[in-house]
């Protein structure tokens, strides 16, 4: 077990901060520095051994997508999370096709940013460690990378359960406005934290929307509901 070097690219600085404190409390990561701007980066990226970069896509003096591209193409052991405000389809999809690891649209939950950092740590090390040659079941159960299912094919993931999964969907369809995990769970009478895994297994598959409200105090509110699209068409 070695420490994983992360570098932090941000412009702001509460951002900064934030993302420093909770990967303080991952294990397996090192901070290997901020940058604020495209040119802060290049430089730490080229002089430190940075195993993977916290980017957002709008940093100044960066050059988004092109920019993205520039820096995989020359230092291709370097791996990047997007934590980025940035949501154009031709953006995001570049940033993806380019090799980001993971791509986090803001605001986004704390836990989903965790769950990246582990994801990531786990993935690198069955990279770096593998001793024996792959099999392909090994190389399938690599977190973090793009399964290839037939078509069509849309298996339950193993600890859910199918009917729970569909009455998630239904409840939010026939519902009026977006739910809460808290208000989802205890219309179903299952526990906020069980919901919510679901709801967010949907939201992941493409299934179902999420949306934030935000309150003059604390955390926003995490909303889910059906596409709009989809409630449209049946009208």
């Amino acid at each position: 077990m070695y420490p994983l070097n992360i570098l932090i690219a941000e412009p702001d600085m509460m951002l900064r901060t934030l993302y420093r404190k909770t990967v303080s409390e991952v294990p397996g990561y090192v901070f290997a520095g901020y940058a604020d701007n495209g040119d802060a980066l290049h430089s730490i990226v080229a002089c430190t051994a940075v195993n993977v970069v916290l980017l957002d896509i709008l940093l100044p003096r960066f050059g988004s997508l092109e920019g993205f591209r520039a820096m995989r193409a020359e230092f291709p052991r370097t791996d990047f999370i997007i934590l980025s405000s940035e949501k154009t389809p031709d953006i995001v999809r570049g940033t993806i096709c380019s090799g980001a690891f993971d791509y986090l649209i803001k605001p986004f939950e704390w836990e989903r940013f965790e769950r990246a950092l582990a994801a990531y740590s786990e993935y690198h090390r069955s990279l770096v460690d593998r001793k024996r040659p792959w099999r392909q079941e090994d190389i399938d159960r690599l977190p973090g990378f793009r399964k290839q299912l037939p078509e069509n094919s849309q298996p339950t993931p193993k600890g859910f359960q199918e009917t729970l999964l569909n009455r998630l969907f239904n409840l939010l369809r026939e519902s009026s406005s977006p739910l809460s995990a808290s208000e989802a769970g205890r219309m179903l009478g299952i526990s906020r934290s069980s919901a919510r895994r679901y709801l967010e297994y949907l939201a992941d598959e493409g299934e179902i929307a999420v949306q934030y409200e935000f309150t003059q105090v604390g955390r926003p509110r995490k909303l889910y509901s059906v596409h709009y699209r989809a409630k449209e068409s049946s009208v």
